[in-house]
């Protein structure tokens, strides 16, 4: 399935946040590809391709199979320019957790789930 959705977000926050969400720290899903603008996933039987076009406001074209519901609420939360920012050392993203002084001052208020959708990845596909 093919997505499209606009966000106030820069091509590199919602890259992050794509990272944060459906990487090793989110869905647990592995890079494969990753280039200037756009980035792969794979994992699950499916996958999630990412590109970011940048403009007045940041489009990002999304490609999926197996994941749908994870990019649907992906694509809600950066079109309301929302971002949740990797935390702890290592630079891996930490399921769940907001780190306030690396979020944009406009969303210092986002809402993170509180478990890890690695985690919940069961039960997204059958909702």
């Amino acid at each position: 399935m093919r997505y499209q959705v606009t966000t106030p977000l820069t091509p590199r926050e919602a890259l992050e946040q794509a990272l944060a969400d459906f990487g090793p720290g989110g869905l647990g899903l592995q890079l494969t590809s990753q280039h200037n603008l756009d980035m792969v996933f794979q994992g699950g039987g499916g996958h999630i391709a990412v590109t970011a076009q940048p403009g007045a406001k940041t489009t990002l074209e999304l490609e999926t199979r197996e994941w749908d519901y994870a990019v649907k609420q992906f694509m809600a939360q950066v079109h309301r320019g929302q971002a949740c920012a990797p935390g702890g050392g290592n630079g891996l993203p930490q399921p769940g957790q907001c780190v306030a002084n690396r979020v944009p001052q406009w969303a210092q208020n986002c809402q993170c789930e509180a478990i890890s959708r690695r985690q919940s990845w069961h039960s997204w596909r059958n909702w």
